[in-house]
């Protein structure tokens, strides 16, 4: 029983291993090769084809959910049936931060329309020697832990930034991750970082501006690498689109108005599943001033991240707030500009963008699109899962667009932690 048992557990690490090696051996289909020719990288506002882009590639920020599609991919783009569970996923995931860029470049390199140059420092010049352009990849990440004691209770905090930064001849691509471990710790970003509402000074080209401890020293972790980094990848010459998801698009907003105030060229900051508590009133005044129409946060449907507030903290919406319908009720009715949620609504001829000839659908609209919460009721943690983003994102474009882009490389059953028969 042991033997065979054993056996067992030899065939599927050598299986998984085998796999591992691999699981960049795929052919992409013609919708994706050189799909980022279509960027619209003037735009301003909401551009429905770099909606869908920044978001399927922020949700390939997170290690696992990369793992996945590129097991998705190397299947002839079909679900990987095989696999037993979402946990199984996580726990026994190829990908680390070690090998995280590689992975990442393997998955989107042929998105782009010039040749890949990966050497591990760039080339100053965006030329080489035969006159071809270059696309670069550099992914940065810092992590700083501490031990930290409440009510006697011991525990670890956080900050465990990561993002990678995207250089083509014309534009930069940031992106960051959202909230995951630090180590082996499922908690210590959560305390360390998101949990740390109370607000601080920041510094820099922010001086003089206040905001959420945690998002600030995250960002000041990698602040001067960043800078380094676009310094080596001549971005004052190029326009900067960045991106995340969830605590991601938090240090989006952040990284977007510092960069702007350092005086590079920040085109627009696409935030998806946003947090409402980033900073003070001279905070937003500064985002208003530097990014007018720079800073883009998505929402979809009853998101407990978007929804959550801070009562007692100084918080201000930073910002223009888009929202997403549900995907079985709205079809992913996109609502732009709306207003921000509130604990107490107002009176129904405020709200402009609902449509309130038939008064119940209008009433479930202004329900879930507008009253705010301190609460997160356990059936609604599935929606913040950005695969939500992607297919909401995707929805929004034409038909003609959908043929010349990615289609969407849904996960489900796995990865929709909390959803009804997700495995």
């Amino acid at each position: 029983m042991f033997r065979c048992t054993l056996v067992t557990v030899l065939v599927i690490l050598v299986s998984y291993n085998l796999l591992a090696q691999n699981i960049y051996d795929f052919e992409p289909p013609e919708s994706e090769k050189k799909c980022f020719q279509y960027f619209e990288n003037n735009a301003t506002g909401v551009s429905p084809v770099n909606a869908f882009l920044l978001a399927k590639m922020t949700e390939m920020m997170y290690l696992e959910r990369l793992d996945y599609q590129l097991r998705y991919v190397q299947n002839g783009y079909k679900s990987v049936d095989t696999i037993p569970s979402s946990d199984w996923i996580k726990e026994n995931c190829a990908i680390h931060d070690s090998t995280f860029e590689n992975s990442f470049v393997q998955r989107f390199q042929h998105c782009f329309q010039y040749p890949l140059e990966r050497e591990a420092e760039p080339q100053k010049d965006a030329l080489d020697s035969t006159g071809d352009k270059h696309t670069q990849f550099k992914y940065i990440q810092q992590t700083y832990t501490s031990d930290a004691r409440f009510f006697g209770f011991k525990y670890e905090r956080g900050l465990d930034p990561e993002l990678m930064v995207v250089s083509t001849p014309e534009t930069i691509f940031i992106l960051y991750r959202g909230t995951d471990d630090v180590g082996k710790s499922q908690w210590a970003e959560w305390v360390g970082t998101d949990f740390r509402i109370s607000q601080m000074k920041a510094g820099g080209a922010l001086v003089g501006t206040k905001i959420h401890t945690g998002f600030w020293l995250s960002f000041e972790l990698i602040r001067d690498q960043l800078v380094t980094t676009l310094a080596e990848f001549d971005a004052k010459h190029k326009k900067i689109w960045i991106a995340g998801h969830s605590l991601g698009a938090a240090l989006s907003v952040v990284t977007g108005v510092y960069l702007k105030a350092y005086g590079l060229d920040v085109q627009n900051v696409y935030a998806y599943a946003c947090p409402r508590t980033i900073g003070n009133r001279a905070f937003v005044k500064r985002c208003n001033e530097l990014l007018p129409d720079g800073i883009q946060r998505f929402e979809y449907f009853q998101d407990p991240v978007t929804m959550i507030w801070a009562p007692g903290f100084k918080y201000h919406h930073v910002g223009k707030r888009n929202w997403y319908d549900e995907e079985k009720l709205g079809e992913f009715k996109f609502y732009p500009a709306t207003d921000e949620r509130t604990f107490i609504s107002k009176r129904t001829q405020k709200y402009t963008n609902i449509d309130f000839a038939d008064r119940k659908i209008a009433h479930r609209i202004k329900r879930n699109q507008m009253n705010g919460s301190i609460f997160v009721r356990m059936k609604m943690l599935h929606y913040h899962n950005p695969q939500w983003y992607v297919k909401a994102a995707h929805a929004q474009l034409t038909d003609e667009q959908k043929k010349k882009l990615p289609d969407v490389d849904d996960s489900y059953p796995y990865l929709y932690f909390g959803r009804d028969g997700c495995k």
